[in-house]
């Protein structure tokens, strides 16, 4: 279909979304079983991405690392504007 790049996006910190933060969490820390699942698909995802491209012969496929993204949200809100009270 003409696509020349394809993002494919790894999985977020998982147990900091609200439904896992309101099931798991402990004093407003996230979910620490769901963090660990992502942690071990994010590289695998990787992996197989890198494989992909060496079977093509090109980077067709890009991996974002969504989980370091959304950590710097998390960990640092006032960086992107992050409202005072």
């Amino acid at each position: 279909m003409g696509a020349r790049r394809i993002l494919v996006t790894g999985s977020g910190p998982l147990g900091c979304v609200p439904s896992q933060l309101a099931a798991r969490g402990a004093n407003g820390q996230c979910a620490s079983e769901p963090q660990q699942a992502a942690a071990l698909f994010n590289p695998q995802l990787v992996q197989m991405i890198q494989g992909l491209n060496q079977d093509l012969g090109s980077d067709y496929f890009v991996a974002v690392n969504a989980m370091n993204m959304q950590n710097d949200f998390i960990s640092n809100p006032r960086a992107f504007g992050e409202l005072q009270s």
